[in-house]
């Protein structure tokens, strides 16, 4: 039998103690082997969700990794943390996968992932949304011609995460709420779905003063990948419910794919799903547009007439 991946992870507010007891618990070929967090409180609450010892937790880098003597570090901590704790998780000889947002520049970026080939380490992104089957459903129309001759690319991404009723998050003091938390998302997606890199973006972002935003919530994005394509991304801060609304066209059909907390489709087939690493419940996919009280993705191809 092949040696479990030994897994220390760094990193416990509201989204690390997601992926603690959510998401690590899914994956047969790792085992956390020790969790790591500065705020003591932050280790207190992941006790009420995992039965997990003190001897597991630290509240140090250096304590957790001489300690558990791991292979990879999980980096699950904000976006500040996440270069300085990929650094010395590589440093340390050991592979790293992070949360997006990656780093906040390009040249930490660079260099981060210099080091890595330099020591012959893996280091990954989180991206899951690639991983959905509509994505790649939409990703194998266009790989397959289905669409003809590709045209454009657009999202139309809408949160409701308004403040006031709700409290105010990190999210709400940002310099770049959708950029820098959301719009990774549907930048991957493009590369996902074409199989190429961008040559050039424009953006330009506005705040209508709504929502409790510190920074713009109203970003229009446009992305230029061979000449051909476009792909534009907004975000509205007041509505209700969340919604993302990609979708492609070509010369002889396009396709829509639709992920909604209102709205959701028929469960996808069991090879579709073996394609995902997220639960069914939040990822499906189908033809046609008749909506579910049941949450989900769906994804329609039409034909030009």
């Amino acid at each position: 039998m092949t040696r479990r991946i030994r897994i220390l992870q760094v990193g416990l507010g509201d989204w690390g103690r997601d992926w603690a007891w959510r998401v690590n618990p899914t994956v047969d070929e790792a085992e956390v082997v020790g969790y790591v967090d500065s705020d003591p409180p932050a280790l207190a609450l992941l006790a009420k969700r995992l039965p997990v010892s003190r001897e597991r937790c630290f509240g140090s880098l250096v304590d957790g990794i001489q300690a558990t003597q791991p292979d990879a570090l999980l980096v699950t901590t904000t976006l500040a943390g996440h270069a300085p704790l990929v650094r010395a998780g590589l440093e340390a000889g050991l592979h790293v996968l992070v949360e997006k947002p990656f780093t906040d520049t390009l040249e930490t970026a660079a260099e981060l992932v210099s080091l890595a080939a330099a020591k012959g380490l893996v280091l990954m992104v989180s991206q899951n949304y690639r991983f959905f089957p509509a994505s790649r459903i939409a990703a194998q129309l266009v790989r397959e011609g289905n669409l003809g001759e590709l045209h454009g690319i657009g999202i139309d991404f809408r949160r409701d995460y308004s403040s006031p009723p709700k409290p105010r998050f990190r999210l709400h003091s940002d310099p770049q709420p959708l950029l820098v938390d959301m719009s990774i998302h549907h930048f991957d997606l493009l590369r996902l779905v074409l199989g190429r890199e961008p040559d050039r973006a424009f953006c330009a972002t506005a705040n209508a003063g709504k929502g409790g935003f510190d920074g713009p919530t109203g970003p229009a994005v446009a992305t230029t990948v061979s000449s051909t394509t476009r792909w534009w991304s907004r975000q509205g801060a007041a509505g209700g419910g969340s919604s993302s609304c990609p979708r492609c066209r070509g010369s002889t059909g396009r396709a829509r794919w639709v992920s909604s907390r209102r709205r959701c489709s028929k469960p996808v087939s069991r090879r579709h799903q073996a394609a995902t690493t997220s639960p069914p419940s939040r990822s499906r996919w189908r033809r046609s547009n008749r909506p579910s009280v049941r949450r989900g993705w769906r994804c329609r191809r039409s034909r030009q007439v």
